[in-house]
């Protein structure tokens, strides 16, 4: 539920022209109307309101009006007065109401709600008046009002003329019509009351909003005349019921539970839950998505290019089994995992042409006889330097930009390098980062060879001893390059600006 509050201006659309300011100093010399609604939605599109209102409501003539049977007193005081009177009224009414809203743009296809709400208004209403009229002075003796009509002509000046005359007393009760009354002085005037208005809406809480409504009546003596006689040249016949109007601006409060409160339906889109839930559903039981994975590789079979992969072989985001070394046999069954271009073709274990060279195979056919001197050759020829490094081209471990942290792609390279590593124990290998000249590519170069050493000593068990530690290097900052040798050098090095280590 809401509840508005309103403050505006009322008038009556009657015989006599209406006026915002009559005669007088007091506040009732000034029109003003005030109230308050309640208001409690039905429906998204359709709501009920009641209402209170007071309204103060004033007219003020310019000319003269020789109708004098609009009241007793008129033909009383002004019968003989050469230019009749000068109609001047206040009318005070109550005006409950019961009444109808619809919201035309409260159900939008492309968001869920808006700050503007812009409504129609219809219902019925009881207008309970008082009119006075102003037609004495001070001493009970009658205006005389010819002395401003004839010395004024324009009508600015000839309603300021009156205003200063005009004591604002309404101290003579208009006559009543022809419907109900209350008593000899407030009458009951049924009324229709239609409406439009714009709502603003501040927050969950506030609003605001500017109304226009009009109360149609069958009464014509709110604004205290009747009827009115024809003078050629003068007047023509006006006769009809008088009509209230009543701009107004105001702000409404919502009410409700605090841990209930949503704002009111005529705020929300009546598609906004259904887009919501389909958004992220909490009402909806869904099915569990499953798509089909025939080969159980983890890529589903509308992305699957290679649908039958074997079962345990690692494949790729198109689900392709993962061939490293680019020779057609996949690394599951790939026994020489980095095979060189150049020993292509490889058979069917992924085995390449190239001979062994002669002095590994004269030094292996030696352990295989037994020699002692082929034995301490292979386990010492490193230190001795009479031995040759046998490993061959080792491939480059590619970082991404920014990054020094050994990828699981990474991984599967290293794991093959380190079994080449492991079946020629006469070699060392350097380990050689590349950078810029600034301080934190020299770091990150740094950073990058000691990942590398450190993953191939803790994971795969090669002795630190047998690395060379080489960073800052010109050329390719991304790459680390890996490369067998039977030199000897450093496998610790300092990094060169610790502060500027990667995940420090």
């Amino acid at each position: 539920m809401a509840i508005w509050f309103y403050i505006g201006m009322p008038y009556v659309d009657g015989d006599c022209p209406w006026t915002t300011r009559g005669a007088g100093t007091d506040l009732g010399s000034y029109a003003i109307g005030l109230g308050a609604y309640a208001r409690k939605a039905i429906g998204y599109a359709f709501s009920v309101r009641g209402s209170f209102s007071y309204f103060n409501m004033l007219g003020l003539d310019y000319k003269a009006n020789f109708d004098f049977a609009n009241h007793p007193l008129i033909q009383q005081l002004y019968g003989n007065a050469p230019d009749g009177y000068v109609h001047n009224y206040r009318s005070r009414a109550f005006i409950p109401s019961i009444e109808g809203i619809v919201s035309f743009n409260n159900i939008m296809f492309h968001k869920s709600q808006q700050r503007w709400n812009i409504y129609g208004v219809v219902g019925a209403a009881a207008v309970v008046y008082n009119t006075g009229l102003d037609l004495m002075d001070g001493k009970n003796n009658r205006y005389l009002v010819e002395n401003v009509l004839n010395n004024y002509h324009t009508k600015s000046d000839i309603l300021d003329r009156l205003r200063r005359m005009f004591n604002g007393g309404y101290e003579t009760h208009a006559l009543q019509g022809n419907g109900p009354s209350l008593n000899s002085q407030w009458s009951i005037a049924p009324a229709i009351s239609l409406g439009i208005g714009a709502e603003y809406r501040i927050g969950p809480k506030w609003s605001l909003f500017f109304e226009y409504k009009r109360l149609v009546t069958q009464d014509d003596n709110i604004d205290g005349w009747s009827k009115q006689v024809i003078i050629p040249g003068l007047y023509s016949n006006t006769n009809h019921p008088d009509q209230i109007g009543f701009f107004h601006i105001g702000t409404g409060l919502n009410f409700g539970d605090e841990t209930r409160r949503t704002a009111p339906l005529w705020w929300l889109n009546p598609l906004d839950f259904a887009y919501k839930e389909l958004n992220a559903p909490q009402r909806m039981k869904l099915p569990k998505i499953k798509l089909d994975d025939a080969d159980g590789d983890g890529v589903t079979d509308q992305f699957d290019l290679e649908p039958n992969t074997p079962k345990g072989c690692p494949v790729d985001s198109h689900g392709v089994s993962r061939d490293t070394d680019g020779d057609g046999v996949p690394d599951c069954r790939d026994k020489e995992l980095l095979t060189p271009q150049k020993c292509f073709p490889v058979n069917a274990d992924g085995v390449g042409t190239c001979p062994e060279p002669a002095c590994c195979k004269e030094i292996m056919d030696g352990i295989k006889r037994g020699d002692s001197v082929y034995a301490n050759l292979w386990g010492g020829g490193n230190k001795n330097g009479n031995a040759s490094c046998t490993v061959g081209e080792l491939p480059s471990i590619q970082f991404k930009p920014n990054t020094v942290h050994v990828t699981k792609e990474m991984e599967i390279t290293l794991n093959a390098v380190a079994q080449k590593i492991k079946s020629s124990p006469s070699c060392n290998i350097k380990v050689i980062g590349f950078a810029f000249a600034n301080k934190s590519s020299q770091q990150t170069s740094w950073d990058r060879v000691n990942n590398v050493i450190r993953y191939l000593v803790e994971k795969q068990g090669i002795a630190e001893s047998r690395f060379i530690f080489e960073y800052g290097q010109q050329g390719d900052s991304n790459v680390v390059n890996l490369l067998a040798t039977n030199e000897n050098g450093p496998n610790v090095v300092p990094a060169p600006h610790p502060q500027l280590r990667h995940g420090n």
